[in-house]
């Protein structure tokens, strides 16, 4: 049985204690950044994740929401020398970002940050695609999407975005899970470009990437605080040989069939409890867990240059940002 401190804020830290009640080699035993635990559960609650795992011997913690929002207890974590999740984006400057690595070497942690877009068997049946060369090589890779923040289902990957400190890091939130899922099928990326709009109840990116295998990639997103706009996902893949796609009405499609809506995945099976599965799974061993960050540092630097290019409004090298 793995002992879990759950860091984060309803709903997020609800849904993932939601989850974990569903494995039977799992309990959480400590709730961290909050008065109150999870609605419904008696999970006991602590100010800090160091008090959390020195009190109940934690084996690991979950921080439910982006890691770059949860720095402390990301650093905190792998300074107590156990594994910590978190979603994407880990961090956005590369100072964090090489504390992180450092602590994560430097001990007995390791961190795991991918996307629960990998998860999704939408993604996965692409990534399958790819794998079987039923594209050839890649020529673009285009994602477009929007991503409000007041319904839940197959867009809820980005719980806690909207609490960002400004419009850009609100950006970075949503794109990292794209950048996640394009690093996860085409590998490293070598160049990015963002170019972004901002207003008084919206902010835009147009994200340029360059893959260091070839090819390109394009991510769009737009991201609506006072006005959210309907739920919008295109993606696709173009190669050589052909393409793949899937659009929102395909993902509406997997949850009905022609006698209407089907059951969704039990909590335990849906993107986010396969992420949370294999979370636990490598606690137990069953999956090998990362060396701390290994390639994955390569994934975190190139959302740190999308965020530089933002800033600066110029191409981003990832050398750039890099040791």
């Amino acid at each position: 049985m793995r002992r879990i401190a759950i860091v984060g804020r309803e709903p997020a830290a609800r849904g993932h204690a939601e989850r974990y009640v569903r494995f039977e080699d799992v309990t959480v035993c400590a709730a961290v950044g909050f008065d109150d635990p999870p609605s419904g559960t008696a999970i006991p609650t602590f100010e800090s994740v160091s008090d959390a795992v020195t009190e109940t011997e934690a084996d690991a913690v979950d921080v439910c929401g982006p890691g770059s929002a949860h720095v402390q207890s990301v650093e905190a974590a792998l300074d107590e020398e156990i594994p910590v999740r978190c979603d994407p984006p880990v961090a956005l400057d590369t100072q964090t970002v090489e504390r992180v690595e450092e602590l994560a070497s430097n001990g007995d942690g390791w961190l795991y940050a991918p996307s629960s877009h990998r998860f999704s068997r939408l993604y996965e049946r692409l990534q399958r695609g790819v794998e079987s060369g039923d594209i050839g090589t890649l020529g673009v890779a285009r994602v477009k999407r929007t991503a409000p923040f007041d319904r839940v289902g197959w867009n809820d990957s980005y719980l806690g975005i909207d609490r960002a400190s400004s419009p850009e890091d609100a950006l970075c939130g949503v794109v990292s899970h794209d950048v996640d899922t394009l690093h996860w099928t085409f590998g490293p990326v070598e160049r990015v470009f963002a170019r972004r709009r901002t207003g008084d109840s919206y902010a835009h990116v147009h994200l340029l990437l360059r893959f260091r295998n070839g090819g390109r990639g394009t991510v769009e997103a737009t991201w609506g605080r006072a006005d959210p706009p309907e739920s919008r996902v295109e993606v696709e893949y173009a190669g050589d040989h052909g393409r793949l796609r899937f659009t929102e009405d395909d993902a509406s499609a997997a949850l009905k069939d022609e006698h209407g809506s089907l059951d969704p995945d039990p909590l335990e099976d849906d993107c986010r409890g396969r992420l949370l599965r294999a979370f636990v799974d490598r606690l137990h061993g069953v999956e090998r867990p990362p060396a701390a960050i290994g390639s994955d540092g390569d994934l975190l630097r190139t959302v740190v240059a999308v965020r530089t290019s933002m800033d600066e409004e110029r191409p981003v090298e990832l050398g750039e940002v890099s040791r």
